[in-house]
Order: C-alpha cells, then structure tokens, then sequence
C-alpha cells in the first residue's frame, strides 16, 4: 500500500464527503493523559539553562562541646541541578486544494486543515507525556523477539507507544549508537503486543530489518538521547554510582535525596508496597499526594482492595476529568491513577509541587516564528505546512520527596 507524506485527495479521499449525512469522525488516537495534564508548568524556561539548586545537607558545627563544635565546622551542603532543554516537532503538510475541498461541513466531514492543526498537535502531546515517564535515551520498547518483521515486544503494555507509519531505530544498548538499518511500522496488534516493520520502506513489505535482534531496544528514528529526562532518569530504579553526572551533578554522594527514594515491593500485594513506600518517603520529609502507574498494576491494585476501594476524580485542562484510587499511605491519603505510559510493574510515588514541566513557551505549540501565520507556504508545492514544537524539560525541586516502586504486576 503506497503511503503518502503529504495530507492530499487520495489521503483525504476517506472523509471527503459524497452526500452531507450528519455524521461525525472519531479520533481514535490516545488523548487522556493523566501525569502530563496533572504536572504544574513553567512556560518561561529561558536562558542557556535552568539552575534547581536543592539542599542536601545542613551545617554540621555541631557539638555538645563549644570547642568541638567550632573546629567541627562544615558549610551545608548544596547541589544545584543545570537544567537543559529538549526538543520536540511535528511537522504536517496538507496540498491547497484538500484545504478547500474540505472547507466546510456540506463537503466533508473534518476541515482539512484543522485535522492536520489537531493531529500534530496530539502527536506531539502524546510525545510529550510519554518522555516524562522515561530517562531520556528515546528508547519506547524492547524487541522480545523478531521474526519476519514481526516483533514481539518484552512488554506487551509498550505497544502503545507505537503507531503505523512511524520510522523506527533499533540499538543493543539503552541509549547506544542505532544500528544503520531502519524499520518502517505497517501494522500494530494492540491486543497482543505486536508491531510489523518493512525494511523497505513506508507501506513496504513484512521484513526484520539487517541486525535487528531479541533484546534490541526501539525508538523513534532521531531521538537517540534527545528526549527529556523523565522520572526513569530522576527516579532510577537502581541507585547511581560514583561518576553519576545528572545534569552536572553526582548524585551517589546522596543517593536518595538526589535520586529519590527506590522500594522493591516485588514480593508484596501493591497496597502494602505502597505504604511502605510512603513510608520511607515519610522518613525523608516527603508527602506523597499521587501514584502514578500502569492500566494492569492499577487493575491489580482494584481488585485487591474489593470492597475496600474508594474512588477519586482529579480534574485535568479543559474540564478533562480522571478516575482513580484513594488509598492510605504512612502520612498522607495517596490518589493512584492509571496512564498508559507508566512502565509495566513500576508505580511512581509522586509529592507533585516538587515537580514542574519547565517549558519555552507552551508544550506544544505551533511554531510561528514570529509573523503570526499558523501555515508556512510550501516553496515548491501548491500546499501549507505545519509546525507544531516544543522546548522542555522535567524538573524535580527534591527527587528524595518522591519514589519509585517495583511491583509484582
């Protein structure tokens, strides 16, 4: 099946109306998306960089010897994380006369152009949630096993991380250099947690790509170590060694405080894992309000709880409502919610006004380079273009505030 870089007639063809009927278009792609509509935002991150200084330790003159106590002297201790920004584009195009063709409701059933606006911008959001929740590397999925370009991925709860038509890069290692072949998506199985590539091209043929193998890591072609630094990378859940370099700091001097609180709770039902958690939390000073996890761990944690369980609404931007759980932790009452980009049997255990999505301007916004047109002419093509960007970073005022959970499910 050919596949068309530009939204034209045959692209269009689908929504194009024959017979004005009333009827309306679904958009199927993933919208709800909990942690990012949740996390306070800064839209002024300007400068070369953004210093989060956070105080690991107080002055330690201290004695109950006046004499001791002056020799003993010692400055407090601060780090100062030197925040950087990431990029992040979608980039659409529709031909002129699509755009008029589709103008109004008698002659289609979406207005061309605001389904190209609309789907760059939910491209990029989506891009956008999902890199808040990993370390940074670009790496969405590992390949469990490849037969015939058709992968397996080792954890079935990544394949929504994936979409047809997107151009993948695979690596042997986390944040390694990409191997040279591409892999081109023309089918995702979302029931069994399958993606096809060619290695043709876009509406290729079924084929593994030269070098792909088991255990290989996935990512979207470009992103190799440009995404933001999500909670995978603040809250690791191995602890750094000496040597660590988290935006200029080493963070084994103080593993906790600056990398947060890590709880294996593999062994245990969730709801125990969780106050546990809560409670080393608790010890370091935190109050934890949100736990973020995966749609089956929090399915797991609901029917645990049975007729225990009570349930909470968390408003989000434009009246977005999200269902949740409401469970006790050491010191605080913690809201669980479920989003899809959470990693398998992983929760995180979330003080939010810790937290901020730092961005340039909104995260997304289209891209107007100050003449205030949301459509560029395309110089060779009788078509407009659209630039939907964003310039962001996570940013986490006390990592040991925060924690990340290993869970059984």
């Amino acid at each position: 099946m050919a596949v068309s870089a530009y939204m034209d007639l045959t692209a269009m063809n689908a929504a194009l109306k024959e017979l004005y009927s009333g009827q309306v278009i679904n958009n199927m792609v993933y919208a709800d998306n909990p942690l990012f509509a949740m996390l306070p935002k800064f839209t002024e991150f300007g400068g070369k960089y953004y210093p989060q200084p956070i105080i690991t330790g107080n002055n330690q003159g201290i004695s109950a010897t006046f004499s001791t106590a002056q020799t003993n002297q010692s400055a407090a201790q601060l780090q100062s994380f030197l925040l950087t920004r990431v990029s992040q584009y979608s980039i659409a195009t529709i031909d002129n006369q699509t755009m008029l063709a589709s103008k109004t409701d008698k002659m289609a059933f979406l207005e061309g152009a605001k389904l190209v606006i609309d789907s760059a911008l939910r491209s990029a959001t989506n891009q956008i949630a999902s890199g808040i929740f990993r370390s940074g590397t670009g790496s969405i999925g590992q390949i469990g096993s490849i037969s015939t370009g058709v992968i397996t991925l080792s954890s079935a709860l990544d394949v929504v991380q994936f979409e047809v038509n997107m151009v993948l890069q695979a690596n042997a290692t986390d944040g390694g250099t990409p191997r040279a072949a591409l892999g081109y998506v023309i089918a995702v199985n979302r029931s069994a947690g399958t993606v096809t590539v060619a290695s043709s091209g876009l509406g290729g043929s079924a084929a593994t790509p030269s070098g792909w193998t088991a255990n290989d890591y996935l990512l979207i072609q470009g992103d190799v170590n440009l995404k933001p630094k999500g909670l995978a990378a603040w809250l690791p859940t191995t602890a750094p060694t000496g040597g660590d370099n988290f935006f200029g700091v080493d963070r084994s001097v103080d593993s906790v405080r600056l990398a947060g609180v890590r709880y294996d709770g593999s062994a245990q039902s969730i709801e125990e894992a969780m106050i546990d958690a809560t409670a080393l939390v608790a010890r370091e000073g935190g109050k934890v309000g949100k736990g973020i996890t995966n749609f089956a761990s929090y399915s797991a944690l609901e029917k645990a709880l049975g007729a225990k369980v009570q349930y909470v609404n968390a408003k989000g931007p434009a009246d977005i409502s999200f269902r949740g759980i409401a469970v006790n932790g050491a010191n605080s009452v913690v809201d669980i919610f479920p989003d899809r980009n959470s990693q398998a049997a992983r929760m995180y255990m979330l003080q939010m006004d810790t937290w901020r999505l730092m961005s340039l301007g909104d995260a997304p916004q289209i891209l107007k380079y100050g003449d205030g047109l949301e459509m560029l002419r395309v110089s060779n093509a009788d078509a407009g273009e659209l630039r939907v960007g964003a310039y962001y970073q996570l940013a986490c005022a006390a990592p040991g505030w925060n924690a990340v959970v290993s869970l059984s499910a």
